[in-house]
Order: structure tokens, then C-alpha cells, then sequence
């Protein structure tokens, strides 16, 4: 948010500086050329001057909005802006990032539920049965363990190795 309010700055600061350097020359020239005012001398001539001042300055003022510019309105704002860019792309890194993890994480809780899936189909036969089975087996817990590890969330990699560690009791007693 600091960043959009120096960018601002720098936006509205040529124009202010603008309006100032007229307010004041409207000042000097009501002020110090009164009499010339009131008298006619050199009125034109003054006045003509003193607004080609102006101009000029508004002019140079407003051309520091270019970025090639020597004036550093254009470049400041420029910086900002890159600035800005390089916040939102590694906002968005970081949120693609999340997102990868989330559907790998997706990914392998999906493989794990079919593994239990298996697990229970197979307990049928182990229990009721009493047979040993050939699918589950101290490899496939291994598998299924390195599995649950790769999980980024530290409670669904308890409660799929919890659950692993329940369905390991019967198949391997």
C-alpha cells in the first residue's frame, strides 16, 4: 500500500508544484506590479513575461513525467511501478506454489483412501477367512508410509499414519 501512495505522490507532485508556482506569481504580480497595474506601464509586457514564466516551468514540470526524462517524476514513478510488479509476481509465485502443493497433497490423499479402500476390502479375507493376504503386505505399508510423509499438513499425515498403524494390526500379527 506504501507503494501506491509514493506513486501517487509522485503523480500529483508536478501538478501541485504547478499550482503553487502559479498561485505564487499571481501573488508577486499583485503585490510588486500593483502600480504598473494601476498606471497601465508595461502591463502587457509584464504580464506576458511573467506567464511565459509559468508556461515554461509547467512545461518542464509536466515533461518530467517521461521516464527519459532528467526531472525524476517519470523515472520515480517508473521504479515504483516496477517495484509494484515485482511484489505482484512474487505474489502470484508464491500462490502457484500453494496451489501445486494443495493438488499434490490432493494427489496422494486420493492414493491413500484407495489404499485403504484396498486394505478394507482385504480384511474380509484376513479376519473372517484367516487367510494371509498377498496385497497387503510390509512393502505395501512401506509404500503407503512414504506416502503419508509426503503430506505438507502436519494432521492429515498423522491421521493417515494413525490409521495405517490401526489397519497394521491385523495384517501383520
Amino acid at each position: 500500500m506504501g507503494l501506491f501512495f509514493a506513486k501517487l505522490m509522485w503523480r500529483i507532485l508536478p501538478v501541485l508544484s504547478v499550482l503553487v508556482v502559479l498561485v505564487c506569481s499571481y501573488l508577486v504580480w499583485d503585490v510588486k506590479f500593483r502600480h504598473w497595474r494601476k498606471s497601465g506601464h508595461l502591463k502587457r509586457v509584464s504580464l506576458v513575461a511573467l506567464v511565459s514564466l509559468v508556461v515554461c516551468f509547467s512545461v518542464l514540470l509536466l515533461l518530467g513525467y517521461s521516464t527519459q526524462s532528467k526531472i525524476p517524476f517519470g523515472s520515480k514513478i517508473a521504479d515504483i511501478s516496477a517495484e509494484q510488479q515485482a511484489i505482484k509476481d512474487h505474489k502470484l509465485a508464491i500462490e502457484a506454489e500453494k496451489v501445486a502443493t494443495e493438488e499434490k497433497d490432493d494427489q496422494i490423499k486420493d492414493q491413500l483412501e484407495a489404499a485403504l479402500d484396498v486394505a478394507d476390502s482385504e480384511l474380509g479375507v484376513v479376519v473372517i477367512e484367516n487367510k494371509v493376504s498377498t496385497i497387503v503386505t510390509k512393502e505395501w505399508f512401506a509404500e503407503n508410509q512414504q506416502l503419508s510423509d509426503q503430506l505438507s499438513d502436519d494432521i492429515a499425515r498423522e491421521d493417515y499414519t494413525s490409521r495405517f498403524e490401526a489397519i497394521k494390526y491385523y495384517f501383520l500379527r
